[in-house]
């Protein structure tokens, strides 16, 4: 398409027919450099989407010696038409190679944007916290088992932080075996004896931080994954050392030689 035939992509979704809409729960969110202070809220998205070609830039240099294709992709237009009061509407325009023929299909896409946090701290505890890019292995055989056990663990150490957000009452027996937790309370609540029932989620998150740096101060709101995956290291180590099981007894033993502080 010659440049002066090309259409706007805002301006081309802005045109495009409303396919529906979807009901989306927008999260709190606190005042930032880059962005407003947010209140948790129901919305009502409109819903557009639509295929183009996307023109390569006239000023790419590739130019001299190429012919530069236009690229086939698909865009989903999702805004808040009535937003609340005092509030920023919501809009996002997505891009994707992936085939879009319905609202349903659209919708998917849009849903899978409103994961791109999690998966971006999934990816920044493979990355900053187990240091993945840092291995040297002679093959790529061996390259993807290690990938394919440390992507086990960051699950598991995501998933921990995720349900302690998302349902702190829970019992943490759902996420640690008993082995585990009873090590974990007689480090923290040293000299206090094994309680009967087993803490909640949202205890023992705050104590696998504060095994990791977490000061649990009120002003400090939830632990981060990274200082997570610290404590939980730091877990795994006193787990490991831990000694016999009294006789008859729910109390575990641990060795203070055993234990590095």
């Amino acid at each position: 398409m010659r440049e002066k035939d090309a259409v706007k992509l805002w301006n081309f979704m802005n045109d495009s027919p409303v396919s529906g809409t979807l009901t989306m729960e927008i999260p709190k969110r606190k005042a930032t450099a880059h962005a407003k202070e947010r209140n948790a809220r129901t919305a009502i998205l409109t819903v557009k989407f639509g295929a183009f070609l996307l023109n390569p830039s006239r000023n790419d240099i590739k130019h001299r010696t190429t012919d530069l294709p236009d690229i086939p992709l698909n865009a989903v237009y999702a805004y808040e038409a009535d937003p609340p009061e005092n509030e920023e509407p919501v809009e996002w325009m997505l891009l994707t190679d992936l085939h879009i023929s319905n609202f349903q299909e659209a919708c998917e896409k849009v849903r899978w944007y409103c994961l791109r946090w999690r998966i971006e701290m999934f990816f920044k505890v493979l990355k900053s916290g187990f240091r993945v890019e840092d291995c040297r292995l002679a093959t790529a055989d061996r390259l993807m088992r290690y990938l394919s056990v440390m992507s086990v663990v960051a699950w598991r150490l995501f998933m921990i932080t995720l349900i302690s957000r998302t349902d702190p009452d829970a019992p943490c027996t759902t996420l640690l075996s008993d082995l585990e937790w009873k090590v974990l309370f007689q480090k923290i609540n040293k000299g206090k004896p094994l309680p009967k029932k087993a803490p909640t989620t949202g205890d023992i998150v705050v104590w696998i931080a504060r095994l990791g740096g977490f000061l649990a101060r009120k002003s400090d709101g939830m632990p981060g994954t990274l200082t997570l995956w610290r404590g939980w290291k730091r877990l795994t180590d006193l787990t490991e050392g831990v000694g016999t099981r009294l006789e008859g007894s729910d109390m575990w033993v641990i060795e203070s030689s055993q234990i590095r502080t």
